[in-house]
């Protein structure tokens, strides 16, 4: 081989590796450019499949709202580290009432889930509970005064509420074999977490004509601040409540009873109420919430608060003032990132100038001549 023929040879593998040095350099600026990107972006989110509301980690009293469509699900820390989940939507929500659980819990450094409460027995607000006690640990069930048809037989007292859903036979049976303690709910029960107060404000009797009667009422109340959680009373329960405590009812926060249904949250009991946030758990696309609830909300001031606008959403008390927070959404949709970085590494690798290209025809054409 001729010093011109190795001279030739050495200048291409040269081109050659100066050429793949650049594209290599340029595809790792914009790998990095697509790394920082994604995650200043938020678009880590879109690999969660339940994203837990972190903006109030650590704080002493917190209140999440578990979007589980329509349906309901609260999660409660309190001051003493105890938590609290009040109802865990249908039953094909418990693998996210579940995950959603286990990840704040190991946000926080907790191991167990101290309470779980039953507010009344229909599966949008019971199904998802046959997850949760399947696996996480829970202390203590807070169930309605509503019984399975193996309970009766056990029973004399035949003026009690009869269970008419299979899941929530499972529930009550998954919870005896768990060996979980149970308290009834019933008006009058009282709790100190912390300093956190609970009251059980309802049901007051034994037996309702309606399942959504049978919900527990709670107020929680921190500091200067109280929350009513209805679950599904409706119309008639809010009388009583209201005959009954009056302007107590009033509150800084209010779980809007009965995903908004118009059987609930009449003028009257919205008045005395009155409010500053009011929560609904509805899902997208539904008849529920009621205009006529969202204009009694509305006409009591009260700013309302959706899972189905704000996914999952969390509370709680800073500045003598409710805080609230939602699930971290994506700056950008993550969609658009990719692309462009896609695009970035289809124009380093696969976009040549004219002058490069004629150049790296000419060495080709020249190395067949030689071969020749």
């Amino acid at each position: 081989m001729t010093k011109n023929k190795k001279r030739k040879k050495q200048k291409k593998k040269l081109i050659i590796k100066n050429d793949v040095l650049i594209r290599t350099s340029l595809s790792i600026f914009f790998t990095s450019l697509f790394i920082v990107a994604f995650f200043l972006c938020g678009g880590a989110v879109y690999f969660y499949d339940v994203v837990v509301v972190s903006e109030f980690k650590g704080y002493d009293f917190q209140m999440h709202v578990i979007d589980v469509g329509q349906g309901d699900s609260l999660l409660l820390k309190f001051p003493n580290n105890e938590t609290m989940l009040i109802d865990a939507g249908e039953e094909d929500e418990g693998d996210i009432v579940t995950t959603y659980v286990k990840n704040f819990l190991k946000q926080e450094g907790l191991e167990r889930l101290n309470y779980l409460l039953l507010t009344h027995p229909d599966a949008d607000h019971v199904g998802g509970a046959v997850k949760v006690l399947q696996e996480i640990e829970v202390d203590t069930v807070f169930r309605p005064k509503v019984y399975t048809h193996d309970e009766l037989l056990e029973m004399d007292d035949t003026n009690v509420m009869e269970s008419t859903t299979l899941i929530y036979d499972s529930v009550i049976k998954l919870i005896e074999e768990k060996g979980c303690n149970v308290i009834f709910n019933e008006k009058g029960l009282q709790y100190n977490f912390g300093g956190a107060e609970v009251e059980f404000l309802s049901p007051e009797l034994d037996y309702y004509s309606s399942t959504n009667s049978t919900s527990a009422v709670i107020m929680v109340t921190y500091q200067t601040k109280k929350f009513l959680l209805t679950g599904d009373a409706d119309a008639e329960i809010e009388e009583t409540l209201i005959e009954e405590y009056g302007d107590y009812l009033n509150a800084d926060v209010l779980k809007v009873a009965h995903h908004g249904s118009n059987s609930s949250s009449t003028t009257e009991f919205l008045s005395m109420v009155s409010p500053e946030y009011s929560i609904l758990c509805t899902a997208k696309n539904k008849d529920l919430p009621s205009v006529e609830v969202i204009n009694r909300l509305r006409a009591v001031n009260s700013r309302l608060v959706s899972t189905s606008s704000e996914g999952n959403f969390a509370l709680t008390i800073e500045n003598d003032g409710i805080s609230i927070a939602e699930e971290p959404q994506p700056i950008f949709d993550i969609a658009l990132i990719i692309s462009i970085y896609v695009l970035a590494l289809i124009f380093t690798w696969g976009i040549r100038s004219n002058k490069e290209t004629k150049k790296k025809d000419i060495i080709r054409d020249n190395q067949i001549k030689n071969d020749i």
